[in-house]
């Protein structure tokens, strides 16, 4: 799929972790969320990232979804007959504006006769799409997970849930973590295994192993070899000329493909309506709970819902409501209470005990709950029995861990809006003197319009800057050590996502109330932790309007390498994880985001061995770099070449909380929205 090129996008039940294109196909569409927009709709059966994101959304049962979605091909002509409804004015609207250049994105869970319904949309209005051969030629089906379950003998390499290994005469299993089975060998990490692998585009890379294996783990090719009693193949010559100039081995072949009349005769049917419908998910972090192991993906926080270290039934308010259970749980929400009803689950003759939390964004009649937490081979869809079991379960979300109060945090334009807005000019008043500047002066712009929400600058800053996991009870008192934390808003105009780190204030309230000159200003604009000054006071966290400073109350990361004992840290593999650049903070001492001050100080060193300047976009932040939208962007704001001082001068840039008048350096763009003037008022369940 190539979405950039389309002027209309319409998402079916589709978010991007749960394709291995997702994040590509946000990339592209991000970069078309600037005037001139595109246009995006989605239709969907739960809460998405990517569907959060559109100018139309349209929430249905995944029976009801794909009963849409037939009426939208009788629509547009690729089926006989007329649409059984118009959705109030969404379907007329949408079929209108998929004339002007459309693409439609199916979900990966669709059913086979929604999937070709959907091949035959695209072929309709000739989207850009390139079909390519799939990437196994036997794909682990359900069928093959019955299958392994059946068999005698057993060598399972595949992560994520296990079939079953009890009354196998062998059975072996390969893993990243060790797990119970008779025979339970080490796979080597991507990182420390080569070979040639298939991307989400349909290439062929070769790879290269990074670091030698740390317990001796086997590559998966090298297993295969040895049990058919071969060598594994090495490297051709054209494979190490590839690896060393950074190119595909092999592009791909699209596949040249027609839609043959008669679809209606030969389609598959499509799903049956239930009273309650159950959607099992791909989980954010966890996928299907093959990264149950990693601490920093459990305490990432969930998209939407920013749930860390657990899986959650999700349900909309008014199936909460149905159930009697909304009023309770709005009532302990308001006293802090983390405490949520645990349901019992009967879906697909499995079962599962799961905790409620509404989310606004599901239609009545459909649940989700995460694969990671309730799985099952054979579907993703079911009809679904839910009843209390009288019991609670403690749930723990970041969410309002930074609350700001009631503020206009994240400022929404429309296109047309964005197009005659001015740049606003800065009134910067203070008592105090000005700092004294340097040969740079560094700034950080996010564009809330390409910001999704993911959370991996989240991930990224983490890894980056040797930040500790401290564990659901700890985040539960609201001590988690992320430096940035991605704030999530349900509006009228739809979900906004806005991360929110160190502001890097001119005028910073914490650098005045620090008693022992811990928190310092640089003559390039960085507002600065000196660490081994720091005695603990807490005084800058109270003092900083945006809640954007982390206290290591414990030895967060001695306990998290070496489980609390300092010498057992320094001798843990673990300590290979950190970052050598960064200094590992402990005990008592306060920390925030740095905009990655050592990569700027070795941007400067390189600069000064080669006798020139710092190059416009020569320093690019862990977060910057693991954006998919390219939402973020670090520069300097005396560089007359870089783009944040165009940034500055757009009608949509402005500071959050600027009536504190810190003058932050970190500043945002305003989120835009390209709605559809025929769907502005029509009451579609957008």
């Amino acid at each position: 799929y190539a979405p950039e090129r389309a002027e209309v996008v319409l998402l079916l039940d589709v978010d991007l972790h749960e394709h291995p294109a997702g994040y590509l196909w946000w990339a592209a569409l991000s970069g078309r969320r600037l005037p001139p927009m595109n246009r995006i709709y989605a239709v969907e059966s739960g809460g998405s990232l990517l569907g959060s994101m559109a100018d139309h959304r349209l929430a249905l049962k995944p029976s009801a979804l794909e009963a849409f979605l037939l009426d939208l091909a009788k629509a547009l002509g690729v089926l006989p007959g007329s649409p059984s409804r118009d959705y109030g004015g969404f379907l007329p609207a949408l079929v209108e504006d998929l004339g002007r250049g459309g693409l439609l994105l199916p979900g990966v869970h669709l059913s086979p006769g929604a999937q070709a319904l959907a091949m035959a949309i695209n072929a309709r209005l000739k989207a850009p799409v390139a079909y390519v051969p799939p990437l196994e030629r036997e794909p682990a089906t359900p069928g093959a997970f019955r299958e392994a379950e059946g068999a005698s003998r057993l060598v399972w390499a595949a992560e994520g849930p296990l079939p079953t290994l009890e009354g196998k005469r062998f059975a072996a299993l390969l893993s990243l973590y060790p797990r119970e089975a008779p025979f339970s060998l080490p796979l080597a990490h991507p990182l420390e295994a080569g070979g040639q692998h298939r991307d989400a585009l349909g290439r062929l890379w070769p790879a290269q192993a990074l670091v030698k294996p740390l317990y001796g783990g086997k590559g998966l090719e090298e297993v295969l070899a040895g049990l058919l009693g071969e060598e594994p193949p090495a490297l051709s010559p054209e494979a190490k000329r590839a690896l060393a100039e950074g190119r595909p081995l092999e592009e791909a072949r699209p596949l040249a493909l027609e839609a043959r009349p008669g679809l209606e005769g030969r389609l598959p049917p499509l799903r049956q309506e239930a009273p309650l419908e159950l959607t099992l998910r791909p989980d954010a972090s966890l996928y299907d709970g093959r990264y149950r192991e990693n601490p920093y993906l459990q305490e990432l926080p969930r998209p939407l819902s920013r749930l860390v270290w657990d899986g959650a039934l999700l349900a909309g308010e008014k199936e909460a409501e149905k159930l009697g259970l909304l009023e309770g749980i709005r009532a302990r929400e308001r006293r802090g209470d983390p405490r949520r009803p645990l349901l019992r689950v009967r879906a697909g003759g499995r079962e599962a005990l799961l905790p409620l939390w509404p989310l606004p964004l599901l239609p009545q009649g459909s649940l989700t709950a995460p694969l990671s937490h309730f799985f099952h081979p054979e579907g993703v869809v079911f009809a679904a029995e839910v009843a209390p079991t009288g019991r609670d379960y403690p749930l723990v979300s970041t969410q309002y861990h930074g609350y700001l109060g009631e503020v206009e945090a994240v400022k929404v334009l429309t296109e047309e809006e964005a197009r005659k807005a001015e740049p606003k000019e800065e009134k910067e008043v203070s008592f105090y003197p000005p700092w004294p500047q340097g040969e740079h002066a560094w700034a950080m712009t996010v564009d809330l319009t390409r910001c999704l929400g993911c959370g991996l600058c989240v991930l990224a800053c983490q890894v980056e800057n040797n930040i500790p996991a401290v564990g659901k009870e700890e985040v539960q008192k609201g001590r988690e050590m992320h430096w940035i934390r991605v704030d999530r808003y349900f509006a009228e105009e739809g979900v906004l996502h806005q991360p929110v780190m160190c502001q890097h204030c001119e005028k910073a309230p914490c650098e005045s109330v620090c008693p022992v000159a811990a928190t310092v200003h640089s003559s390039e604009g960085l507002n600065l932790m000196v660490y081994n000054r720091c005695v603990g006071t807490k005084y800058c966290s109270a003092n900083c309007p945006y809640k954007a400073r982390r206290f290591n109350f414990f030895p967060y990361a001695e306990a998290f390498l070496g489980k609390g004992d300092p010498r057992r840290a320094k001798e843990s593999p673990l300590a290979l994880l950190m970052n050598p650049e960064v200094t590992v903070r402990s005990r008592g001492v306060m920390e925030k985001c740095t905009y990655c001050v050592q990569r700027i100080e070795l941007a400067r060193a390189e600069a000064a061995k080669e006798g020139r300047g710092i190059r416009t976009g020569e320093i690019r932040t862990a977060c910057q770099e693991a954006c998919p939208g390219k939402a973020i962007h670090f520069g300097d704001l005396l560089d007359p070449n870089d783009p944040i001082r165009a940034h500055r001068q757009e009608g949509r840039h402005y500071a959050l909380l600027e009536e504190v008048n810190t003058w932050p350096r970190t500043t945002y763009l305003a989120h835009l929205k390209n709605p559809n003037p025929r769907l502005k008022e029509a009451d579609h369940g957008a």
